[in-house]
């Protein structure tokens, strides 16, 4: 419909992220819903039909799985763990684009996994629904690879901050992660699409934070206790990605029927859940968070060793129940547990505090939220998105200056460990698939294929007028200058316009055109050209023998880059079918 959008390209992509952003808060309302009522269903009729105690409820999450394993991933296989990674990898090796049945079976899984108690995120599903509808609106408008890829990550963090109601912190988290670069025109249409996201989700879900923010009293004595918190959850996101690597291999490896492996998942995330019932092993979680918030709220006695032994048993529990619902199989998102299981090390952190530093007495809830922040930062390696993500969710921003310091330092320490890697490219990684950023994909254009090879030339003898009306005519802002086969130099609509008026008609070609001209070889590729283009800021370069550098072959410009990079896109994604 509107394959090429030119000029107005920025204007109509700004306008389609506000839709997209509308369906992403509505998709997070809609998502929520659902979860409230399979969970009623499961955890009401479902519960009441099955004999015995609260051992029953270990069933739950059991029943939901062999559901979710037996008829929705049966037939969409993609819609299994954690489902961030199949973005990123729909992303950057598909442009974008998301299969159309894809979105119904990702809601249906997610709905029932983690509302039978199942131990995964609603974040994730949210914003792939969002993801969803941005990426099957590019398409239906024939949208090119780029702006497909803009508008499904404007779902997905429309999606994401009508979960957290967190729209700043949702959309650096999609150009830190998944994106996984910054440019300021890519800002725009996200900021957009994520203050939409947000305020459409409030205005039916309310502004609540996610977790009920302590007061924040930290002093400045406390700062380098930070940094410690920081070290410590560095080390516990290495744990945690490898607890969730390692369940995803371990459940891969089990001599079981694909589809009943979920429900195994559900065996332990019930389990787990058996001991801590009223702290959101199963589930979310979040009503968990809030309830060790006030365990550790008051001042610390005899009872801290049980608390802090309590506190371990509690993250240890919430990790092995997710990573066994997620690396099933199940359907869900695991930020809400990342943030859960940090907040739980981060309290007993803040309890041990107190016993070195006494005016870090009773701060055990503000270093929870810290401990939240510098565990997603560590394994997501999202250090910037954290500081201002739990900022948002708290509604608070007095904690930046301590969550900079943790986040910093727990992503500088699990990067030691994970070496460039997440807890999402990770599983990619497994699978043999790499990110390529654009640059490595022009990377491998070479200019040969990328450049034009008819090129409009002008004589040096021509006069100023002359060109000026060439470029009407062509609709091109620079020419070569070419004599009897030979490249002279090149001119441009810039070097025309220092010409007076009165002037144009006596004043040649070769007066004004520049005769060191920055030219491009056919064997380089168009990483390099587009670099060439940056540094010396202009807009085309002539294609040149090496040998003979005044032979003319053909002209490349940044148009024709960005031709270059949509036509490997999609080869790539036709490879990738």
């Amino acid at each position: 419909m509107i394959r090429h959008l030119g000029e107005n390209r920025w204007l109509v992509l700004d306008t389609l992220a506000i839709v997209t952003g509308l369906a992403g808060g509505l998709g997070a309302v809609i998502f929520r819903r659902l979860v409230e009522s399979v969970h009623h269903l499961f955890f009401g009729p479902v519960l009441a039909a099955l004999p015995g105690g609260d051992e029953r409820m270990v069933l739950l999450p059991v029943l939901g799985g062999a559901v979710v394993g037996l008829t929705i991933l049966r037939f969409a296989p993609e819609a299994r763990g954690e489902g961030i990674p199949g973005l990123m990898e729909s992303l950057h090796k598909r442009g974008g684009r998301i299969r159309a049945r894809s979105g119904p079976s990702l809601l249906l899984a997610s709905i029932v996994t983690i509302g039978s108690g199942g131990s995964a995120g609603r974040d994730s599903p949210i914003a792939q629904i969002g993801a969803y509808f941005g990426s099957i609106l590019g398409q239906r408008l024939r949208l090119t690879v780029a702006d497909v890829q803009i508008l499904a990550i404007c779902g997905f963090v429309a999606g994401l901050a009508g979960t957290f109601n967190a729209p700043l912190g949702s959309a650096i988290f999609g150009m830190e992660v998944v994106m996984r670069r910054f440019r300021m025109v890519d800002a725009v249409p996200l900021l957009l699409s994520a203050v939409i996201g947000a305020a459409t989700a409030s205005a039916f879900l309310g502004t609540n934070p996610a977790f009920t923010p302590p007061e924040i009293d930290l002093v400045l004595a406390e700062l380098w206790l930070c940094f410690i918190l920081g070290l410590v959850l560095g080390a516990v996101s290495l744990l945690w990605v490898a607890l969730a690597s390692g369940a995803e291999r371990l459940f891969e490896k089990l001599p079981l029927r694909d589809g009943l492996k979920p429900a195994l998942g559900g065996f332990v995330a019930g389990a787990a859940g058996l001991y801590f019932l009223d702290y959101g092993i199963m589930g979310v979680g979040y009503d968990g968070v809030d309830r060790v918030l006030s365990l550790v709220s008051g001042p610390s006695g005899s009872d801290e060793i049980p608390i802090l032994l309590f506190l371990l048993a509690l993250a240890a529990a919430k990790a092995l129940a997710t990573a066994s619902t997620l690396g099933s199989g199940g359907s869900g998102g695991s930020i809400g547990p990342t943030l859960y299981i940090g907040a739980v090390v981060g309290a007993g952190l803040g309890l041990i505090f107190a016993d070195v530093l006494p005016a870090a007495e009773g701060h055990a809830p503000t270093y929870a939220l810290l401990g939240a922040g510098a565990l997603f930062a560590g394994s997501a390696g999202a250090p910037l998105t954290c500081v201002v993500l739990i900022s948002e969710m708290t509604a608070d921003y007095a904690l930046l200056p301590s969550l900079m310091i943790a986040c910093a330092t727990s992503y500088g320490i699990a990067q030691m460990g994970l070496k460039g890697s997440t807890i999402y490219t990770l599983n990619l990684l497994r699978r043999g698939v790499t990110l390529e950023t654009e640059e490595a994909v022009l990377a491998r254009v070479p200019v040969k294929d990328a450049m034009a090879q008819e090129v409009v030339t002008v004589d040096p003898d021509a006069t100023i007028r002359d060109v000026r009306e060439r470029i009407v005519e062509h609709n091109i802002r620079g020419f070569p200058v070419v004599k009897d086969g030979d490249l002279l130099g090149i001119v441009t609509f810039d070097d025309l316009r220092k010409v007076p008026e009165e002037r144009q008609d006596e004043i040649r070609v070769e007066d004004v055109a520049v005769k060191d001209v920055i030219v491009a070889y056919p064997e380089e590729n168009m990483k390099q050209v587009m670099d060439r283009l940056y540094q010396n800021n202009v807009g085309r370069l002539p294609v040149v023998e090496r040998e003979n550098p005044k032979k003319l072959l053909g002209i490349v410009t940044r148009t024709d880059a960005i031709g270059a990079y949509e036509r490997a896109a999609e080869n790539q994604e036709e490879r990738a079918k």
